[in-house]
């Protein structure tokens, strides 16, 4: 059985709730990723996209300097363990619609799985399908 840890990013970058919206797209520039989890006190407390930042933050119409990770970032996060099944990661990403999956210890940080992560792992690739494609169906109303 193939798990989590084989196939996620271990992950070093994440910023603070009190972080400015500069500081979180200077961070995601520099690391080339568009996903930031945020942690208070070595616990993840949320997260932020990249479209969270133009969204929510750029959106406010705020001076970035003066928005706050904690104003925008999402507090529910769903998270998966290291030793879960790549299967079980690629249903609960499906059910949740979500494309990223933090992936936590004890409520630190260990890493991220995404779903191009588990689609070029071998054996995944139908779970990671049938996650893709249920993530980019719309939304009911």
């Amino acid at each position: 059985m193939q798990t989590i840890k084989e196939h996620m990013t271990n992950f070093a970058e994440y910023c603070n709730p009190s972080d400015d919206l500069y500081t979180l797209a200077k961070k995601m520039k520099e690391n080339e990723i568009g996903f930031l989890p945020i942690v208070n006190d070595d616990h993840l407390v949320g997260c932020i996209t990249d479209r969270d930042i133009v969204i929510d933050g750029l959106a406010k119409e705020v001076q970035p300097n003066k928005l706050k990770a904690e104003n925008i970032m999402q507090e529910k996060v769903i998270t998966g363990y290291p030793d879960m099944s790549v299967d079980e990661a690629s249903r609960l990403m499906q059910d949740h619609q979500i494309q990223r999956l933090v992936i936590t210890e004890d409520q630190k940080v260990k890493g991220v799985v995404s779903i191009g992560d588990l689609a070029v792992s071998k054996g995944a690739d139908q779970a990671a399908g049938n996650a893709l494609s249920e993530i980019s169906k719309p939304h009911p109303s």
